[in-house]
């Protein structure tokens, strides 16, 4: 029956459809954004972007960059965010000052925020340092390296605004209706007090950039993973 099966496959160049479930949950796919690590935005509003096609800051450093021009009015509006109310983070402007949230599944909210902003240009920048060792680990049955926390830096136009320690991060999974909006945001907030939807950002984004830094096992931690994977094993 299996020679049969394959026999058929090959004679109408076809093959089924993975049908695994939980790993599409982690990493949907197909993803336009698999194995890049850097991302570059210009233009108008977009709303409502799957998340499989946008960079994934869980477990890894991450650089998020907003050159805008902020208008006399003060600018107020979302500049990049993903998710709302249940997980989400948020770059943005309030009453012209910028903030960057992090919503951590409604559990905890961590906030970085700068002085109010004059008219004209600026960058705005927000640095993550992660802790922990990554995704990577979970190919040695351990899951010491999703999740963990790290340190965050705003800056205005290089100089450092705020810098906040995040005791832990969301390690694998997201709402399953989480989406990306530059520009403006959708959903719910990441925090109802500071904003309704749609929050459309009233500057101009000139450019946005996201950098990813995963954490990249060294041959020492593979060896300390496989011990513990060893030791498990034996335990059992």
């Amino acid at each position: 029956m299996r020679d049969l099966m394959f026999g058929e496959f090959a004679t109408h160049q076809v093959l089924p459809l993975d049908a695994s479930a939980a790993t599409r949950f982690v990493a949907p796919r197909p993803s336009l954004a698999s194995g890049r690590t850097k991302f570059e935005y210009s233009g108008g509003t977009v709303a409502d972007i799957p998340e499989g096609n946008m960079p994934s800051l869980l477990n890894k450093s991450y650089t998020i960059t907003a050159q805008i021009d902020v208008p006399a009015s003060g600018g107020d509006g979302m500049i990049y965010n993903e998710g709302g109310r249940f997980f989400g983070y948020g770059l943005y402007l309030l009453k012209g000052r910028p903030v960057f949230l992090y919503n951590n599944q409604g559990i905890k909210r961590t906030r970085w925020e700068g002085p109010p902003l004059t008219a004209g240009k600026h960058t705005l920048e927000f640095d993550f340092k992660y802790d922990g060792l990554g995704a990577g680990t979970l190919a040695y049955n351990n899951v010491s390296g999703v999740g963990r926390g790290g340190t965050g830096t705003l800056k205005v136009d290089g100089a450092t605004v705020s810098t906040q320690r995040v005791d832990f991060t969301v390690p694998l999974t997201k709402p399953l209706d989480t989406v990306v909006n530059i520009g403006t945001a959708a959903g719910t907030p990441v925090d109802d007090n500071d904003y309704s939807i749609p929050f459309k950002f009233a500057g101009r984004i000139d450019k946005l950039t996201i950098t990813l830094e995963p954490p990249k096992l060294t041959p020492d931690d593979v060896k300390k993973l496989q011990e513990a994977q060893a030791r498990q094993a034996a335990d059992r």
